[in-house]
């Protein structure tokens, strides 16, 4: 068929399609790339100020991470000082470990200082001093210590002793130290013959003990020994019983003067000699001895230091009682630097441990070594208190064994 020409007013509507058809490719083209360049903004604000939602999450997280870290770095003394009751022995090892074996003695203040340990470093503690105790600041009570010197930040007292002094120089256990107190009485077997608790009054000998003490009121009203036997005059030192040639029974630590007296102290006719001996504990005295306590009036304001620092405590001793030879040989050190009558060594050490192993040194029931057994802590104040009482000793009116130890600050806390 022949083709025919078009008319005008078909032209024109063929012009005017053709036309709308280029605008409407030409605002699609636009609108892409005012979309792409919508889209590369957003990206690139994103990017730089990491707006979108994901990078909001993680910038909060890490703000949040910095600033639980800054706080935790503000929360205890950069100087963390813990006064121990007596003079460096294996006794305190978990405390040593905080510093290790390189520290400083000062033989002048009978102190142990040197940066923490990195492993043990929270809270902002950067440096950590040890303070001995007993003879080595005239026999002054730790509570006393730590109620006329601020700095002191732990201190190392028995439970029993705690409750003692809950009327005047108040402490709060937050902490043990050892699960068993070493604490003895011992004697000269071939001179007394004891296999009873009984059998100590019945020798008529004398007690040699520390003034003050709460177990030897104990042991009396026990009907164990009779009053008419105790001599507070011990000073820790074996002079006594050498002179007495063993004619006397004596306090000791289980843990430090089986050793000495059966190898090192020539105390029965010019040599060394076997003893025997009862641990306070076996005989009904259960106490916590050398708790880490802190002034019952800090406890609030220390809380945030304590909930770092104690799992941490409970790691030292952990771990120095996994290598007790490294902390062990500093204290024969530390001690010969401070030059006194008090000396350890490694065969004292060794035979510590092995008590340590067998029941003074273990976990706590909760698998930690850290936690209170708190009936066994009321058990020790219906023993105490009225002892106490007896003296004219006046103590808390509200005192219970939730007011003298917390197991609060264990949550987290390691075992061997």
């Amino acid at each position: 068929m022949a083709m025919t020409e078009k008319s005008p007013t078909s032209r024109r509507f063929m012009q005017w399609v053709t036309l709308l058809l280029a605008l409407a490719l030409v605002a699609a083209a636009c609108g892409s790339d005012d979309a792409s360049s919508s889209a590369d903004a957003d990206q690139t604000t994103s990017a730089e100020t990491g707006s979108d939602d994901g990078g909001s999450d993680e910038m909060a997280a890490d703000e949040m991470a910095t600033d639980e870290m800054a706080a935790d770095e503000a929360v205890c003394p950069s100087n963390l000082v813990i006064q121990t009751d007596w003079w460096p022995e294996i006794e305190h090892a978990g405390s040593y470990q905080l510093i290790g074996p390189n520290g400083t003695s000062d033989a002048e203040t009978f102190r142990y200082s040197g940066p923490v340990q990195p492993q043990y470093a929270v809270g902002g503690i950067e440096t950590v001093e040890v303070r001995s105790g007993g003879d080595a600041v005239s026999f002054t009570p730790v509570t006393s210590l730590m109620y006329e010197d601020s700095d002191i930040t732990l201190g190392y007292v028995n439970a029993s002793d705690a409750i003692k002094d809950t009327g005047s120089n108040a402490v709060v256990g937050v902490a043990k130290t050892l699960e068993l107190n070493p604490q003895m009485v011992m004697w000269d077997p071939e001179q007394f013959d004891i296999s009873a608790p009984g059998d100590l009054g019945a020798t008529g000998a004398r007690i040699l003990h520390f003034d003050g003490t709460t177990y030897t009121d104990f042991l009396v009203g026990e009907g164990f020994i009779d009053e008419s036997q105790l001599d507070p005059s011990y000073g820790g030192a074996p002079d006594q019983f050498i002179e007495s040639n063993g004619g006397i029974i004596q306090q000791g630590f289980a843990s430090n003067e089986l050793f000495k007296y059966e190898n090192d102290i020539a105390w029965k006719d010019g040599a060394a000699a076997p003893v025997d001996y009862f641990l306070i504990h076996d005989l009904g005295f259960e106490d916590y001895p050398a708790m880490y306590t802190v002034r019952a009036d800090k406890v609030d304001e220390m809380s945030p230091c304590l909930e770092v620092l104690v799992p941490v405590l409970a790691q030292a001793w952990v771990d120095a009682l996994a290598d007790p030879n490294t902390i062990g040989d500093a204290l024969v050190g530390i001690n010969d630097t401070f030059d006194t009558y008090w000396k350890v060594s490694p065969g004292i050490n060794a035979v510590a441990m092995e008590l340590f192993n067998g029941g003074i040194g273990v976990n706590s029931a909760d698998g930690t070594y850290c936690s209170f057994d708190i009936d066994r802590v009321a058990g020790l104040i219906d023993i105490v208190q009225p002892v106490l009482e007896d003296r004219g000793i006046d103590m808390a009116s509200d005192l219970s064994a939730d007011t003298l130890v917390t197991n609060r600050f264990c949550d987290g806390a390691p075992g061997r």
